[in-house]
């Protein structure tokens, strides 16, 4: 089998949603030179040789798995968008899109340099706090750097095994399809399965995927994206909801005692249609794009205010995110 040489870590069915024209061309926002610049999409969130790596002097690739995988997940984002809803997927399906999440969790630029970082983070731990490092240890072998062809080794296994290791806690969660429009229009980013969660936690942190209020986003098109919210969220989206046709009557629904609009968020959860964003919910949508995003922004349009301000206000993010060690 011919191996492509350019590999995407973004796949780029996903990429084309946002594109324009016959030439699926992008707007792209490079967080570390603060600069936009069209490009088609073949171009973007891809490196040469991304998946390839060597055992044993033998070349192996994950990417005809990878474009396997990618085959049908298309097939499932497809009937989404065409349904505008997620209630018509089979259990079947659902796992097949929660098993591709897991994979894009793991096969991203992002992993990769996380992955990098951690030897030298380890280091610096057993600096900071003074434990020597005993020749021969397990810790010493942890805290070596990986040649590049070590990375892709072990980061491939890794995806390999995501599916059977995260896809569970993907199914467990509550999905519900989020809209906006063009003019207030959704981002993707490299990096594009964001996390966000406002319970916080005294242990260690609170954005792993079984944890309590999680909230999960991935965006299929400028104007749906799939958002994946912790069963206890949505108990209060449907109790909040339940207060209100208590206290208001069944008009509540069509009037200004449902502002926020919970009435229509819990008739979407349990009917699995869409929830309207604000803009309000957009800007929070597209902030964690740029937040996790390791480098790049992609978009229908050359408008990346967003983007910007972020920057100018927290240059921390021009680089993607760092697991740390306590």
């Amino acid at each position: 089998m011919t191996i492509a040489k350019v590999q995407h870590y973004v796949p780029q069915f996903l990429l084309r949603n946002f594109g324009n024209g016959k030439k699926d061309q992008v707007w792209v926002y490079d967080k570390s030179t603060n600069r936009s610049f069209p490009s088609n999409t073949k171009n973007v969130a891809s490196e040469s040789r991304f998946y390839d790596f060597e055992i044993d002097g033998e070349l192996n690739s994950l990417e005809p798995w990878l474009g396997e995988l990618e085959a049908e997940a298309k097939k499932v984002i497809s009937s989404i968008l065409a349904a505008d809803s997620v209630s018509h997927l089979s259990v079947e399906e659902r796992l097949l899109l929660a098993s591709f999440l897991s994979v894009q969790l793991t096969r991203t630029k992002t992993f990769r340099e996380e992955w990098n970082a951690f030897p030298k983070m380890l280091r610096e731990h057993f600096a900071k706090s003074g434990d020597q490092v005993e020749p021969g240890s397990q810790a010493e072998q942890l805290i070596q750097d990986h040649t590049e062809n070590e990375t892709k080794e072990q980061t491939a296994r890794i995806i390999l095994d995501a599916p059977e290791t995260y896809a569970r806690h993907f199914l467990d969660k509550d999905w519900v399809l989020a809209a906006t429009n063009r003019k207030h229009a959704f981002l993707l980013s490299d990096n594009p399965l964001t996390r966000q969660n406002f319970i916080d936690s005294p242990y260690r942190g609170n954005l792993g995927l079984k944890s309590p209020g999680i909230e999960i986003y991935f965006p299929l098109s400028p104007s749906r994206a799939l958002a994946m919210w912790c069963p206890s969220l949505t108990d209060q989206v449907h109790r909040g909801a339940a207060a209100l046709v208590r206290d208001g009557g069944p008009s509540a629904i069509a009037s200004a005692a449902d502002p926020t609009g919970v009435l229509f968020m819990s008739k979407a959860l349990l009917n699995g249609g869409i929830v309207q964003y604000t803009p309000e919910n957009v800007i929070n949508f597209n902030s964690l794009q740029v937040v996790w995003s390791e480098r790049y922004i992609f978009s229908t349009t050359n408008d990346f205010e967003l983007v910007k301000e972020m920057l100018d206000s927290q240059p921390n993010h021009k680089r993607g995110p760092r697991s740390k060690v306590a």
